[in-house]
């Protein structure tokens, strides 16, 4: 099943959902009936016992580390819905692994899943919480001697 685990949450992508599992489907889609009423923009869901959250990430598919855009927290015992938008241009929140977040038949997997082997290679995901922004990860990437091309590392 896709999905990258993160603290007990499950993150998926929006165009994989029809693989979640019968409760983890449930809870997603009585996150939906409860949002319903709002606009949310989203195409990444993060799914929890109680919460769903449905995030948006710029350029997901374009960006080997998308931005996080927007977010809508829904408390499925409440129904309390809580929207953020959150400013990209500065030092946004990004996405790292996507690859785990899609259908594992879905045709960029292969060129994803090859960026992130090649970035693990040379240890740049070691104290992940260091570079969770983008200008964090950025300087990782820098001080590694390397820059992204697309979805491939080149050197800087």
């Amino acid at each position: 099943m896709p999905g990258k685990k993160v603290r007990g949450a499950l993150y998926i992508h929006r165009q994989a959902i029809g693989l979640l599992s019968d409760a983890d489907g449930a809870r997603l889609a009585r996150a939906l009936c409860v949002a319903g009423v709002k606009r949310i923009d989203w195409n990444v869901a993060r799914i929890e016992s109680e919460v769903v959250a449905l995030l948006d990430y710029a350029d997901f598919r374009e960006d080997p580390f998308p931005a996080l855009r927007g977010s809508a927290r829904i408390d499925l015992a409440t129904g309390a819905v809580v929207q953020r938008a959150f400013a990209i241009a500065d030092n946004p929140l990004i996405l790292h692994r996507k690859e785990l977040l899609i259908d594992p038949l879905d045709p960029a997997i292969a060129e994803w899943t090859a960026l992130t082997a090649d970035l693990e290679s040379r240890d740049l995901f070691r104290d992940n919480h260091l570079i969770g922004r983008r200008r964090p990860w950025a300087e990782r990437l820098a001080s590694a001697g390397v820059r992204l091309d697309g979805h491939r590392l080149c050197p800087r």
